[in-house]
């Protein structure tokens, strides 16, 4: 069976339908159903229930996530030449001020406030 494609509908449904899932399973009606008093190896069922929904979810969400990404970039073909990108040293820009100093004319300390 082949795995469905990125751009699937089902999975974009899925992903849309997934916080309305959490917020169906988070409301009042819903947990209080596990507040009676048992426990699960010493902790209280509402804890269980809470802390189970939420790995499930965040679980849900990153498998859906990783399907819905975008596709793996395919590498550059050995006969396309790379890119030429803009030369920004300071020997181009030759009226560009480094960061560190003040410009001409500027007082080198700040005048004292009375």
């Amino acid at each position: 069976m082949k795995p469905p494609d990125p751009g699937s509908p089902r999975l974009r449904d899925a992903a849309t339908l997934l916080p309305v899932l959490a917020v169906f399973l988070l409301m009042p009606p819903v947990i209080t159903l596990f507040t009676d008093t048992s426990t699960v190896g010493g902790v209280p069922l509402i804890v269980v229930y809470l802390f189970g929904i939420w790995l499930a979810l965040i679980v849900a969400a990153a498998l859906l996530a990783h399907r819905l990404g975008p596709p793996a970039a395919a590498p550059p073909s050995a006969a396309s030449p790379p890119a030429a990108s803009p030369d920004l040293s300071s020997a181009a820009l030759p009226d560009a001020v480094p960061p560190h100093t003040a410009p001409p004319g500027a007082a080198a300390t700040p005048a004292p406030r009375n």
